[in-house]
């Protein structure tokens, strides 16, 4: 018989969980780099130069930097989803719509799962999709998605946010009822539920929710911090060109903005912005720092940009010092002090504590009341992130673990309740 399947479409990563008619409940394995079997896969799309051909997830990032570069990496898709302004975009001389792309995705990852996935799926949504500043928004998104996922042969489907397919993770586990918060950050999105699971209580059922609050902040946003105060500058900000009359002008600040986000670095890459790069190159006073922006843009080092902020964030949620590596790249290496990297981004965290604060206003309980926080998504993982739950509710009631995987296991659960 075919699984029940509960689908984690991720701003950075996507996983696939499978739940038999007996309740057990696996991840699917999809194919990794150097073939080796992994649970996740990056939210990513290459296509080669000229429409040669379309690889995504793991195998995308194999055939890019195969290829030195010579194609176009879609990153981040999901985060265009609530955007209004955003629509297609061209590739190799096709116009190609955001839920086109998003359904070439997912037509891969079936394939790629190695099981049959027939026609329905419980799929994750966050509390509020990036960029979302109204209901219009958010049902843009929906219907976008719903869209991509019929395009992908998914055409019986249910909606179901993110937080509540962790809950189910965690409450697969208790013998007992508990009020709980799942504090779930993601790449694009940072997403607060509060809910009680447990033996009695199915946190698929909506009366089982006692309020939920999200915001468009998350582990990109950390990043986009690190880019801001160690890359930009590096890469020429703040520095000044001769134009074609000679007069002394400084390097638009726009450009750097592009480096902050993985779906806007492509961007760059623009007839008219290629232009604009060369004029500053030819008269740059910083010559070797906008050497390195330009190299960024023409050699398509998104990738290796990004991995290696990553990297540094990583780093630092084990050691008090790191560093960023680009020494290969760029030419560039600088060191990151956790306690500069927690000063950079101590105003997404009070946005973050805010929300959190407004779903247990909303739920009407105090933090006293609760009984675990379950921390999930990859930056649940750094320090400051956990601090402030700490403070909040106390560091005894922290539980987290499958940080990656948790949600598409729990909507799994919920798939099997939903479509048995």
């Amino acid at each position: 018989m075919q699984p029940f399947v509960g689908l984690d479409f991720g701003t950075t990563n996507t996983a696939v969980g499978l739940a038999t008619a007996d309740g057990v409940v696996r991840l699917a394995e999809l194919p990794g780099a150097g073939g080796r079997a992994v649970t996740t896969w990056p939210s990513v799309l290459f296509f080669e130069v000229d429409g040669g051909g379309i690889a995504a997830g793991a195998p995308a990032i194999e055939r890019y930097l195969d290829s030195g570069g010579d194609g176009r990496l879609i990153q981040s898709i999901k985060s265009h989803l609530a955007s209004a302004s955003f629509t297609a975009t061209q590739i190799a001389g096709r116009r190609w719509l955001l839920e086109d792309m998003i359904a070439v995705f997912l037509q891969a990852l079936r394939r790629a799962a190695g099981v049959e996935l027939g026609r329905r799926c419980v799929i994750g949504r966050p509390v509020r999709y990036w960029g979302s500043e109204s209901a219009d928004d958010d049902a843009r998104a929906v219907e976008r998605m719903r869209a991509a996922l019929a395009r992908a042969g998914f055409d019986e489907v249910v909606f179901a946010y993110e937080p509540v397919g962790a809950a189910a993770r965690y409450a697969a586990r208790l013998d007992h009822d508990e009020l709980i918060v799942v504090a779930d950050f993601g790449g694009g999105t940072t997403d607060f539920s509060v809910i009680r699971v447990g033996p009695r209580a199915d946190p698929a059922d909506p009366a089982a929710v006692l309020a939920s609050a999200g915001l468009g902040v998350s582990g990109d946003a950390f990043d986009a911090r690190v880019i801001d105060a160690v890359v930009a500058p590096a890469l020429g900000r703040g520095t000044s060109y001769r134009d074609e009359m000679g007069a002394e002008a400084p390097v638009p600040s726009g450009l750097y903005s592009k480096l902050r986000r993985w779906h806007h670095l492509s961007f760059l890459k623009s007839p008219e912005t290629l232009r604009l790069l060369a004029r500053i190159e030819q008269g740059a006073l910083a010559p070797q720092l906008i050497d390195r922006l330009v190299r960024v843009v023409h050699d398509d080092l998104g990738l290796h940009l990004h991995r290696a902020v990553e990297a540094a964030k990583v780093g630092l949620s084990t050691r008090e010092q790191g560093s960023l590596d680009l020494s290969a790249a760029l030419d560039l290496e600088a060191a990151i002090a956790r306690a500069d990297f927690e000063s950079w981004i101590a105003d997404d965290l009070d946005a973050i504590d805010d929300v959190l604060g407004r779903a247990l206003t909303a739920a009407g309980v105090a933090a006293s009341d609760v009984d675990r926080v379950f921390a999930t998504g990859g930056s649940s993982l750094v320090p400051a992130v956990r601090a402030r739950l700490a403070a909040r509710f106390g560091a005894g009631k922290l539980v987290g673990g499958e940080e990656l995987t948790s949600v598409a296991w729990g909507l799994a659960a919920c798939a099997r309740r939903v479509f048995a």
